[in-house]
C-alpha cells in the first residue's frame, strides 16, 4: 500500500504491536529502512512500529522502478524482516507487507481507525504463540524402493508379471510402472496425513504452503510437505521432540526433516491465508 506525494518525509510501517507489551518491554532502537530512527505510535490499545523515509525516494514511481534492481530488493526487503524479527523477540508483533508506506499521518490514522477491532483481535490470536516451519523432504529412489517392497497392489502384480509369457510383460511392466507411481502418491498422502494426525495436539493453527521445486531448494531430494505451524509457547518444546520422534519413523522411507522458527506470524497475520 503506497500513496505518493513529493514533499515531506512519508511513514514507512513495520507492524503492529500491543500498547500494554510496551509496559513490560521497549521496541528496539534501530535505524529503520532509510536510516532514521524507529519509533512507535500509540493508537488507544495499538502501537504501529514506525520510521520515517524521504518522500522523493520512496514515491510510487521511485519504487517502481527500485523493485527491478534485484540487489536493492534483497536489501531492503532483508532489512525490513530484520526489523520484524527484533520487534518480535520483545513483544507481539502483527507484521504488514515490504513497503507499507503512507503519505501521512492522517491517513495511517484512518486505517486505523477502520481496521482498529480486526487489528486487535488478530494481535490477541497471536499473543503467546510462534510460528514455526516444517519442510519434508524425500529421497525418490528410496521411497520408491520402499512402495516397491511394501504395497500389496504392487507385489501381486509383479508375482503375476514373473508368470507371465515375454510376449505379455511388456504391456504389463507399462501397467506395473503406473500403479507404482500412483502407489507412491497415494502413500506420500497417507505420510502427510499421519504426521498431520500427530502433531496436532501440540498445534493452534496451520498454514499448508506450496511445495519448492529442486532449482529453489537446490537439493537432490524432493520436497513432499511446506508446512507453517502456529503453536502456543509452552508447546513448542513438545511439537519438536515430536518431529524428531516423526523423523526417526520416517527415515527409513528416504525423508528428513527440516524445522526452522520461531518466526514472526507472517504465515498467521493476513485477514486470508496465502501460499
Amino acid at each position: 500500500m503506497t500513496l505518493t506525494k513529493i514533499g515531506t518525509d512519508f511513514l514507512y510501517m513495520y507492524g503492529v504491536i500491543l500498547t500494554e507489551e510496551l509496559q513490560y518491554s521497549e521496541v528496539p532502537s534501530i535505524k529503520g529502512i532509510d536510516q532514521k530512527p524507529i519509533y512507535t505510535k500509540i493508537y488507544k490499545d495499538l502501537a504501529v512500529v514506525l520510521t520515517p523515509v524521504n518522500a522523493p525516494d520512496f514515491s510510487q514511481q521511485q519504487l517502481d522502478l527500485l523493485v527491478k534492481n534485484a540487489e536493492w530488493l534483497k536489501e531492503k526487503a532483508f532489512h525490513h524482516h530484520e526489523v520484524i524479527e527484533a520487534v518480535h523477540k520483545q513483544v507481539t508483533v502483527l507484521p504488514m507487507s515490504f513497503c507499507t508506506i503512507f503519505q501521512k499521518e492522517e491517513t495511517l490514522e484512518s486505517l486505523l481507525s477502520e481496521q482498529y477491532d480486526v487489528f486487535y483481535q488478530k494481535l490477541l490470536s497471536l499473543k503467546g504463540k510462534q510460528e514455526w516451519n516444517v519442510k519434508m523432504f524425500c529421497n525418490k529412489e528410496k521411497a520408491l524402493a520402499y512402495v516397491i517392497d511394501h504395497s500389496p497392489a504392487v507385489m501381486e502384480l509383479k508375482e503375476k508379471l514373473t508368470m507371465m509369457p515375454k510376449g505379455k510383460q511388456f504391456i504389463m511392466k507399462k501397467k506395473l510402472e503406473n500403479l507404482i507411481a500412483s502407489q507412491f502418491e497415494v502413500e506420500q498422502m497417507k505420510w502427510w496425513q499421519e504426521i498431520n494426525q500427530e502433531l496436532m495436539p501440540f498445534v493452534h493453527d496451520i498454514n499448508l504452503r506450496k511445495n519448492w521445486g529442486k532449482e529453489v531448494t537446490e537439493r537432490k531430494d524432493e520436497m513432499i510437505i511446506n508446512c507453517d505451524y502456529l503453536l502456543e509457547t509452552n508447546n513448542v518444546d513438545h511439537f519438536l521432540n515430536k518431529i524428531q520422534d516423526i523423523e526417526k519413523t520416517y527415515t527409513p522411507f528416504g525423508c528428513t526433516f527440516h524445522i526452522t522458527g520461531p518466526w514472526p506470524a507472517y504465515h498467521f497475520s493476513k485477514m486470508v491465508k496465502e501460499t
